[in-house]
């Protein structure tokens, strides 16, 4: 008699238990989309206690709840991963040291950018994939302290590179040999981080000595392969599993060496000038498999294998298919300089090449899916929120089931992080991070960008606008009037946060090194305006990448009003020998700007530094300059008699107008002061008599 009492409270608890608990957060009557089955289950009610799903019901249960969402027959998802972004390199301050972010809440400013351009659109979790190691102290205290007014953060150190004998961007982190790898291995894994990323320049011995120390101290390792050093076969018999993006894996299984200038000759192209026409190629590359049938026969064994081995592969989807003219909403590799279309110039029938070689694309991203290759997001670039949306949206159009998309948007991200014990699916014990879709996406594709409601850690994001990116957002799109009624409405609209030193601060700084000169001018006045106290500066690399872009760009007049502005309020402008030396030049001709540079290489009131120098030749060489091109670089032959590498740029220069001899005597002093300069020996192979 005991036991049926006993079982019948079990029951009547079994049936009543929803009724009686208060939960903190109900959202009712949602239709629950399931990750793992890629079933939706309607009319359910989710029940979350603090960060944490509680419990699952039908929604006429009744149940009790501080806070209620009415779903009304809304779809929702788990939360999105992008599994590739770069926190610092996509806001601008790649080279630039965390203390000089420390004034007027600029490190908070950052922080926040990750809900600007992420949290806001649904991805609650991103994967740092490299920055300046000077970060790492700062980033991974926010991967350690998540809240729920920002996107989870886990960061994977450095890009690691083996050494080379040039200068790195600050995220690339070289290694000296295999020992000095395992090193850096045990130091990140010592401070607590849970991924590196090893990049594409990283040589096998290396390679092989991390990937097998990262397996001992529990590191997930992602891998960049597509120099034709480690293939993506290699990087499997050493264990790794995660490769980022799509199209690296074409150096997989053909050389670049032999193939890309074959490539570029079927389809009538250049060698790569710009980081856009880099994207076209890598989409060009898939329309030349798919014509040779010997190399899709390696391509799908290579999805065999990887399927196999349970490797998945990210994304960049929008990047290329932005180079393709593929996306309604553009992005690049590299935001600078700010642009709404590629830098890309074809001719009608390359264009309907790209075309036909996006479309076989996307039929591998098909054929790797339907034989188990796990792919997942990762946008890798500036606005990555938007971007992966678009993503979704270019899948969709492939033939890719909402289902499906939605799958790769979270559970396969989250599995590859091995995430998924906690997130990536909408059950009891997950995270309570979630998306609330105002407009179903599985009735047309286009609601993937409509309103939705985030839930983070159990919480409904509230994050207010910010008056100074929509005020740069409607410079750029809608002209400085529209921006700057906008701006003056805004400041007192309680839908945005108060407008902030930093953010403002930021605005200007990406305008100017995105080379939209006149507006950033306009920019500042409005900064000054308001800060007028602030703290502005522009760094030597800023005020020198900006003037060097618009020489590349031949906006020759947009480079006399920066110049002089920069002159004006930043009096460090006139110190840099590169850019008085081209204005000399520009202004007197090449004997004055030659007279300059002697006179002043030696001065205190000068910089002088041989990459710049070096860059102005390139640039002189690349626009046609030749005469000025080779005075330059023998202007830094001048002052830098003991450096290979000025050497080899002359002789470079001196190759282009046909001067043979003097290339090959510049060349040979080149290999003198660096015998293992492989641009050397290739160049004086070539001019062998």
């Amino acid at each position: 008699m005991k036991n049926c009492i006993l079982l019948l409270c079990l029951a009547y608890c079994t049936l009543n238990c929803s009724q009686s608990t208060e939960y903190d957060l109900a959202i009712t009557d949602v239709n629950v989309f399931n990750s793992k089955t890629l079933e939706v289950k309607e009319h359910q009610t989710v029940l979350i206690n603090a960060d944490t799903i509680a419990a699952i019901v039908n929604s006429d249960k009744k149940v009790k709840a501080t806070k209620t969402i009415n779903g009304d027959g809304r779809l929702l998802t788990p939360g999105f991963i992008d599994t590739h972004v770069h926190l610092i390199g996509n806001y601008g301050v790649d080279s630039a040291l965390p203390e000089e972010y420390e004034a007027d809440g600029g490190l908070e400013m950052l922080r926040e950018l990750t809900t600007h351009h992420y949290l806001n659109h649904g991805v609650t979790t991103i994967i740092d994939m490299a920055q300046p190691e000077e970060w790492i102290d700062i980033t991974l205290d926010w991967q350690n302290n998540p809240t729920s007014e920002y996107p989870d953060l886990y960061i994977t150190g450095g890009s690691i590179v083996s050494d080379e004998d040039r200068r790195q961007p600050a995220h690339h982190i070289e290694v000296m040999n295999p020992e000095d790898g395992r090193k850096k291995v045990r130091d990140y894994a010592a401070k607590g981080l849970k991924y590196m990323k090893f990049y594409r320049k990283l040589r096998k011995p290396d390679y092989e000595a991390m990937a097998d120390e990262a397996r001992k101290q529990g590191i997930i390792v992602n891998t960049h392969v597509d120099n034709n050093v480690v293939t993506i076969g290699e990087a499997m018999d050493y264990g790794i599993s995660n490769f980022e993006h799509f199209f690296t894996l074409t150096p997989s299984i053909l050389d670049y060496d032999t193939h890309w200038p074959a490539m570029n000759e079927q389809y009538g192209i250049r060698m790569t000038s710009s980081i856009d026409e880099f994207a076209a190629q890598m989409v060009f590359f898939f329309g030349y498999i798919k014509e040779h049938p010997e190399m899709e026969e390696e391509l799908m064994a290579l999805f065999d294998t990887m399927a196999t081995k349970g490797a998945s592969i990210s994304t960049a989807l929008n990047v290329v298919a932005s180079s393709a003219g593929q996306s309604d909403f553009f992005t690049s590799f590299e935001y600078y300089p700010i642009r709404k279309i590629p830098m890309v110039n074809y001719t009608e029938e390359q264009q309907k090449a790209l075309d036909d070689a996006y479309n076989a694309m996307m039929g591998y991203y098909r054929k790797a899916h339907d034989k188990g290759v796990k792919i997942r997001i990762g946008t890798d670039c500036r606005f990555g929120g938007r971007a992966l949306l678009s993503e979704l949206i270019l899948l969709s159009k492939a033939g890719f089931s909402i289902g499906e998309v939605l799958q790769i948007a979270t559970l396969n991200g989250y599995e590859s992080m091995q995430l998924d014990q906690t997130h990536g699916n909408i059950a009891v014990g997950k995270a309570a991070d979630l998306i609330l879709f105002d407009k179903n996406p599985f009735e047309n594709t286009v609601n993937f960008l409509e309103k939705k409601t985030i839930i983070k850690d159990g919480k409904v994001l509230t994050a207010k606008r910010s008056v100074a990116y929509d005020y740069m957002q409607d410079l750029l799109n809608k002209g400085a009037n529209t921006a700057q009624n906008s701006f003056k409405v805004n400041i007192d609209n309680e839908d945005y946060k108060k407008l902030q030193n930093s953010e403002l601060k930021q605005v200007v700084k990406e305008l100017f090194s995105g080379n939209k000169i006149k507006e950033a001018i306009a920019s500042y006045s409005l900064y000054k305006s308001h800060f007028p106290e602030g703290n502005f500066q522009l760094d030597a690399v800023s005020i020198t990448n900006t003037a060097y872009g618009l020489i590349r760009d031949n906006k020759l007049d947009v480079l006399k009003e920066y110049y002089a502005f920069c002159a004006t309020n930043f009096p460090e402008t006139k110190r840099y020998l590169g850019l008085s030396v081209y204005h000399e030049i520009l202004n007197n001709g090449i004997e004055a700007g030659k007279t300059h540079f002697t006179a002043n290489k030696d001065s205190a009131d000068y910089i002088l530094d041989e990459n710049e120098i070096n860059g102005l030749g390139y640039l002189y060489l690349q626009s046609g300059k030749t005469d000025e091109a080779i005075a330059v670089f023998k202007l830094n032959v001048e002052a830098f008699p003991e450096s290979w590498n000025v050497y080899d740029s002359l002789g470079e220069s001196l190759t282009t107008i046909g001067k043979k001899k003097e290339a090959r005597q510049n060349y040979l002093k080149s290999l003198e002061l660096n015998p293992e300069s492989a641009s050397g020996k290739a160049a004086l192979k070539k001019l062998a008599p």
